[in-house]
């Protein structure tokens, strides 16, 4: 083959260049397609956090300012406690004392707006004196919690108790008390004010909470006082074993987190607040799910974006792979075409430069080779010896046997000679019809001359029968010349000088070696 090394080296490393290339694509789409996988995951997280981190920014600022709004309120109608009981320790209710301070409870009644009614009760629970223009002395709220507290505690601040409904006018009410003394210091009754839970339900319904948020005020022992949305079944519910109770506010007074709901089971973003001066909590809370629901929304659509991305560069990436297979094979096959064509040209190189019938070298590559070897003799002044060999009688051969036969009597006479021409720098060719050459570098006309010797035996021993020839077989005769670098002798006078040997040799009988003069 042509380049038989080179070819054999491009053919065994292009399989695994193709490879490498289209692996080397593969993972540059798998890094790409992995690395925006990563980049909206990582930024749908993000947001996740952001929306849950606004919330719970939005519902500890919420939960302050309802905290304030829950203390103005309380603080108003226990300021107003505060006075009444200075006034009832200290001018008691005697005669027509008690006439005017119904009217100033009235007076202040109508001062405030979250102001349900305020209330004087003995230390029997019987009513003494009220705001809102009842009748006195017949109702007896000695079985009311803040009466039974204060009766039990002698403690003189105020005290909230649980959200109840009014007997005077059915209205859910909170309840702010203070205990009223005797001078001796013993329980004398109870100053009361109430609030509407509609004041504090009013404001918290105008908060955009969701559709499943919730607004709680909830007292320290834990029990609701009212709720957003409020339902009268949660009135005076147990927070006691929620997260708020068991987890965030043994941590701190105020802050934010996610809880789940005992009440509903619902997980919810919260706020938390203590109402300062009083033992109330302020508690907001978004729905976790409506918070996140327009992150959901959000990245949903920035998947779909990116699955379209990824399956067009999935596509593009399928098909830039088939595309490199398909011009590797292109490639192979090229080359293979190269190959074939190199082949082509040898082969017609070869039979530019060879025989056809004999396969030896033809008259060409003979012209071609003596003459640089003759300038190489030249040069270096080295011997070179030539043997012209001819075939004895092949006319009359030929027109015996025939022309085929002729032609394998070529072929078997070249093999013998091919067989004696050992060296790798000597040359046998077909000078022309029946007529052989032989270049010997570097040797001198007496190697040259032992050389026919041997050719002309063996052609004699191989017995080729030749029944029109005087030795009833095939022979050859042989010129020999040697050539002398130190002359000026060309190489046109080295092949006269050979085929004139030659020409004594057939002149003196054939089947002889003649060494030119």
């Amino acid at each position: 083959m042509g380049h038989p090394a080179i070819y054999d080296q491009i053919e065994k490393n292009r399989p695994g260049i193709a490879r490498l290339k289209a692996q080397s694509v593969l993972t540059l789409l798998v890094a790409v397609c992995l690395s925006m996988a990563v980049i909206v995951i990582w930024q749908s997280w993000t947001s996740r956090q952001y929306h849950l981190h606004d919330k719970q920014v939005a519902m500890s600022n919420l939960a302050q300012t309802l905290a304030s709004q829950a203390q103005a309120s309380i603080k108003q109608a226990d300021t107003l406690l505060f006075t009444l009981v200075n006034r009832l320790e200290n001018d008691g209710i005697e005669g027509d004392r008690l006439d005017r301070l119904q009217r100033l409870m009235s007076a202040q009644r109508s001062e405030l707006s979250q102001l349900h009614g305020l209330f004087v009760y003995d230390e029997t629970g019987k009513w003494v004196a009220n705001s809102n223009g009842a009748e006195v002395g017949v109702a007896n709220n000695s079985d009311r919690e803040y009466f039974i507290y204060h009766r039990d505690h002698p403690d003189r601040g105020p005290h909230i108790g649980p959200s109840i409904k009014s007997r005077s006018s059915g209205e859910w009410i909170m309840t702010v008390s203070r205990r009223v003394n005797h001078p001796d210091g013993s329980f004398a009754g109870v100053a009361l004010a109430t609030l509407y839970l509609t004041h504090f339900l009013q404001l918290y319904d105008s908060i955009d909470m969701g559709n499943n948020g919730v607004i709680n005020l909830i007292a320290d022992d834990a029990s609701i006082i009212v709720r957003r949305p409020f339902k009268e079944a949660d009135v005076g519910s147990s927070l006691a074993k929620s997260q708020l109770f068991t987890q965030l506010l043994p941590q701190a007074s105020a802050g934010t987190g996610t809880v789940k709901s005992i009440l509903d089971g619902v997980e919810r973003v919260v706020g938390y607040r203590r109402v300062d001066g009083y033992p109330l909590i302020v508690f907001v809370a978004l729905n976790k799910d409506e918070i996140l629901a327009s992150w959901r929304t959000e990245s949903i659509l920035s998947a779909l974006i990116v699955s379209v991305l990824l399956a067009f560069l999935g596509v593009l990436g399928y098909r830039l792979i088939k595309s490199m297979q398909q011009q590797n094979r292109i490639q192979v096959e090229l080359l293979g075409s190269q190959e074939k064509l190199l082949e082509l040209n040898r082969n017609l190189e070869l039979l530019a430069l060879e025989d056809a019938l004999t396969g030896l070298a033809n008259r060409r590559q003979f012209d071609l080779f003596i003459q640089a070897e003759t300038g190489r003799a030249r040069r270096n002044q080295t011997g070179l010896a030539l043997l012209m060999i001819d075939v004895d009688h092949f006319k009359a051969f030929n027109d015996h046997y025939g022309h085929l036969a002729g032609d394998a009597c070529l072929r078997q006479i070249a093999a013998i000679i091919t067989d004696h021409i050992k060296r790798p720098g000597d040359l046998a060719a077909r000078f022309g019809g029946e007529e052989f050459s032989v270049v010997l570098p570097g040797t001198d006309y007496v190697g040259a001359f032992l050389v026919a010797e041997k050719v002309r035996r063996a052609v004699l021993a191989a017995g080729l029968q030749h029944n029109e020839s005087p030795e009833g077989m095939i022979t050859v005769s042989v010129g020999v010349c040697g050539y002398d670098p130190a002359s000026e002798t060309t190489t046109e006078e080295l092949i006269g000088a050979a085929d004139k040997a030659l020409y004594v040799a057939k002149a003196s009988g054939r089947n002889m070696s003649v060494i030119a003069n």
